[in-house]
């Protein structure tokens, strides 16, 4: 990195971590040349978590409750090798 980019990161790190949140979030906005249409996106949004929604009330899949889920999750970490 360059010293500029060193001195821009060294202070950016002492902000508060809302704060970073809001640099970070402008800096990625910054490269993407297309940004959503925010309508589009909570339509998108919405259609898939009634998708979603549908399918556990059809019985198409079945909802997992959190320990299965970290049982599962740490099972799968487990099994992963070294």
């Amino acid at each position: 990195m360059s010293v500029a980019v060193d001195e821009v990161t060294e202070a950016a790190l002492t902000l508060p971590g809302h704060q970073r949140a809001v640099l970070a979030n402008t800096l990625l906005e910054s490269l993407d040349d297309t940004v959503d249409d925010p309508t589009e996106v909570n339509a998108a949004w919405t259609s898939e978590i009634g998708s979603r929604l549908d399918d556990l009330i059809s019985g198409r899949v079945r909802g997992v409750s959190l320990e299965e889920m970290k049982a599962s999750i740490a099972a799968a970490l487990a099994a992963r090798p070294r």
